[in-house]
């Protein structure tokens, strides 16, 4: 019995990893495994995954009361057991689909097929390389106004009009200097000029120290020489 139960574990480690290099493992009836409980809808649980070939279908129940009977399809709905296609046995089977189709399997004990112990299989086709989903579409060129070549004319570029006016540079632009206005000296006797008082002599008629040194230095010469 050791020897059984290790090559059943070996086996189905084996299975396993055939699974995993080539399908999905699936355990029929989940938690419950393969039994004749009237809980337990496995009509339900084949609807609720999609199946492809390549997939691996695990049946675990007690090989004492229970076994797993592949049948046709007529006798899958009459729960006749006389026609076997295929019969397992172990407690512990692992089949794999390889073909795409309906698979049919029962258990042959009497009651359990009218019990609900029975359970159909769909198997598709899967595609060798999936179609991925669809990405962004590549951004491509307008047909219509593609894109200049290097020697085509380039459009002329609008000169640059800045809103406000520079100020002006100090190199440019100089202010004006004010124009220097010469004395003026007013002559006696203008029109304008204020008429001098009688006590002062006018300006112009008031000897100057230089004229009065000159005359002083002319005198003292003239002495001299005589």
């Amino acid at each position: 019995m050791a020897c059984l139960a290790t090559g059943a574990m070996i086996l189905l480690s084996f299975m396993s990893a055939v699974g995993v290099c080539f399908g999905t493992v699936y355990k029929v009836g989940d938690s419950k495994g393969w039994t004749n409980e009237t809980n337990v809808d496995y009509k339900v649980w084949s609807s609720n995954s999609t199946f492809f070939v390549g997939d691996t279908f695990f049946f675990q129940y007690d090989y004492k009361s229970n076994d797993v009977m592949e049948v046709s399809r007529e006798d899958f709905e009459s729960c006749n057991v006389r026609s076997p296609l295929n019969l397992y046995t172990s407690g512990r089977d692992s089949i794999t689909m390889w073909k795409p189709g309906h698979y049919y399997y029962v258990c042959s004990f009497p009651g359990h097929c009218q019990a609900g112990q029975k359970v159909d299989i769909r198997v598709l086709i899967q595609p060798l390389n999936p179609t991925p989903s669809p990405g962004p579409s590549p951004l491509n060129p307008p047909t219509s106004s593609p894109s200049p070549s290097p020697s085509s004319t380039l459009p002329s570029t609008p000169s640059y009009q800045p809103t406000h006016p520079p100020s002006p540079s100090p190199s440019t632009s100089i202010p004006a200097t004010p124009e220097v206005q010469s004395p003026h000296f007013s002559m006696p006797g203008a029109d304008q000029a204020p008429a001098p008082s009688k006590n002062t002599a006018p300006k112009s008629f008031l000897p100057s120290k230089g004229l009065l040194s000159l005359h002083l230095m002319m005198a003292v010469g003239f002495l001299a020489y005589h």
